[in-house]
């Protein structure tokens, strides 16, 4: 309980040695918050203290430590339709470079996601028949380029794409207040018009197995412990304050029924003035919270079920072997729906 209390007073001592004049520009880096696996997703997101797949790269860097092989996972998404591309790979490992009590182990992950077919405007100009400031041609507007008027259909204009990566890198080991875990992570997008943006973060962990009770477990992610700033090439910068998603996780098993229920929780705490753009807000601090559930049979065959921030989920996934296949489906009531699909394999 001890490491808890630590866990909690060190995210505490890091958010408020920030600089007092330093800002968050809101949604800085937000294309990370997707997470990574259709697992997850089917479970609401809720998966800080599951951990228990190569999505815990992303997830919980502690989770990392305590495998015992070796699994690579691939996933990809559709978001809003087809809309935006969405793709993550990771893989983990355990190693011997310290004591097998350790049960140290690293992982790697690569997050990408692509818009593409983006109009490119901004080199014309346009007649404004009735002064709105709008674009509207059934009021007269209509394009100029160079002064003249231009007769081009939307078809013909220009499109580039938008695509932005995180590369990260994970360790984690095993000590007697629990597992401990951080990311180094490399962020890298390449935008329209030319434009990109680089930047270097770093992301903490702490996972407890069986606490208080056989089957429960708890995690600690402080997401952007110190910080990270995104330097564009026009000049600018953005800065993502850090993030902390805490949760819970308990485990049902059955042996009449061969199989096991899992029940998760997560709660994401933001600092960057989001307000109504997440479910809970007072000030500057916002709130989403997570819920999901699996229902496990012979541990081959899983459903799965959640709560992604007010939006519903549900999943499936089937275990061949060596082979892990997963499928989840994210309501949304605004947007077309997302997909997610996934492969891991033990080895």
């Amino acid at each position: 309980m001890r490491c808890l209390f630590g866990c909690a007073l060190v995210a505490l001592c890091l958010l408020v040695s920030l600089p007092a004049e330093v800002s968050a520009t809101k949604y800085a880096g937000a294309f990370m918050d997707t997470g990574g696996g259709a697992r997850p997703l089917g479970m609401g997101g809720a998966f800080v203290a599951v951990a228990s797949d190569a999505s815990t790269v992303y997830y919980n860097p502690a989770g990392v430590s305590g495998w015992s092989e070796r699994q690579v996972l691939f996933m990809h998404s559709e978001r809003f339709g087809d809309l935006i591309n969405y793709n993550f790979g990771s893989y983990v490992q355990p190693t011997k470079l310290l004591s097998e009590k350790r049960e140290a182990g690293f992982g790697f992950a690569v997050q990408h996601l692509g818009a593409d077919d983006i109009p490119i405007t901004n080199h014309f100009d346009f007649f404004d028949a009735n002064g709105n400031g709008k674009f509207e041609p059934n009021e007269g507007d209509y394009l100029m380029l160079d002064g003249r008027p231009l007769d081009l259909d939307a078809y013909s204009i220009p499109t580039e794409s938008d695509n932005s990566f995180a590369f990260l890198g994970a360790f984690g080991l095993k000590t007697a207040y629990g597992r401990v875990g951080g990311t180094l992570k490399i962020i890298y997008t390449n935008s329209i018009d030319g434009n990109s943006s680089t930047g270097i973060g770093i992301d903490l962990g702490y996972l407890y197995r069986d606490l208080l009770v056989d089957r429960l477990d708890f995690g600690v992610k402080l997401q952007d412990a110190t910080g990270t700033y995104l330097s564009w090439s026009t000049g600018t910068n953005e800065y993502i304050w850090p993030m902390v998603k805490i949760g819970a996780a308990y485990t049902i098993a059955s042996e009449a029924m061969k199989g096991s229920l899992l029940l998760a929780l997560d709660s994401d705490f933001y600092f960057d003035n989001r307000q109504t753009a997440s479910q809970f807000w007072v000030e500057d601090i916002s709130a989403d919270v997570h819920a999901g559930a699996e229902l496990r049979f012979q541990e081959k065959v899983m459903v799965r079920g959640g709560i992604d921030a007010g939006n519903w989920t549900a999943g499936a996934g089937l275990l061949i072997k060596f082979l892990g296949f997963d499928y989840a489906y994210l309501h949304h009531d605004d947007f077309d729906a997302t997909h997610r699909v996934s492969v891991l394999a033990n080895f």
